[in-house]
């Protein structure tokens, strides 16, 4: 799954987006923090500015990279929750060298989402 076909790419990125009105963002990027599909639901303005969100990614990705280093003690990371005042993030692996990464308002409960981010994952 590390490979979307163009053709997959868009409805890969639906079938995340489309799962509740709360995701604000679906975006896959590589580890070296490369944008390699990025989905933003329509009218949706950014938190951040453009600087704030790569040193946010940044930070994510060192993060990320400090888990796995501790893969073999702990386990792999199944995915990431980042909760803050106005928004949620949730982090997945997608294949061994790319995040999955869903913006959420937090209007709602993240669980049944990220349930059903994994089904769709798995």
């Amino acid at each position: 799954m590390n490979e979307l076909k163009i053709a997959d790419q868009e409805k890969f990125l639906n079938s995340i987006i489309n799962i509740s009105g709360n995701i604000r963002y679906v975006m896959v990027y590589d580890l070296q923090g490369n944008a390699i599909h990025k989905r933003i639901m329509d009218g949706i303005t950014d938190h951040l500015t453009e600087r704030e969100n790569i040193t946010a990614l940044q930070h994510t990705i060192e993060s990320w990279n400090f888990r796995t280093s501790l893969s073999e003690k702990i386990g792999k990371t199944q995915y990431t929750l980042q909760v803050y005042d106005n928004l949620i993030r949730a982090i997945f692996p997608f294949g061994s060298e790319m995040l999955l990464i869903v913006t959420l308002d937090n209007a709602g409960e993240p669980g049944d989402i990220i349930r059903r981010i994994q089904t769709i994952l798995s």
